[in-house]
């Protein structure tokens, strides 16, 4: 199942060639609200995301920013896909979260 995830945001591009796609339709699918904050971690870290935490925001929330790059001969030129997800965490479990498949060049 994990997997799949990062499939099916690769299946995007394939439709829709703008440099910057919302794929929070996407993102809710796997991660829904109500998920708690471990399991998002172990999902997302399955998929090879490197995830980013922000300050703990003064209505005690935190926001997770996940990032996937995969590795490739174009990305040290400075061309992909990035996919990132972003989850507001509060009392241990995700509020919402949201997605964004971004088209990375020099």
């Amino acid at each position: 199942m994990s997997s799949s995830f990062v499939s099916e945001a690769k299946e995007v591009r394939q439709s829709n060639k703008d440099a910057n796609i919302d794929i929070s339709e996407l993102v809710m699918k796997y991660i829904p609200a109500g998920t708690a904050k471990e399991a998002a971690e172990n999902f997302l870290q399955s998929n090879k995301f490197i995830l980013n935490y922000q300050p703990i925001a003064p209505d005690k929330s935190q926001t997770l920013i996940a990032v996937f790059a995969e590795k490739s001969l174009l990305t040290s030129f400075g061309f992909h896909d990035e996919i990132r997800v972003i989850i507001v965490f509060e009392n241990g479990t995700a509020k919402r979260a949201s997605g964004k498949l971004i088209y990375r060049s020099l």
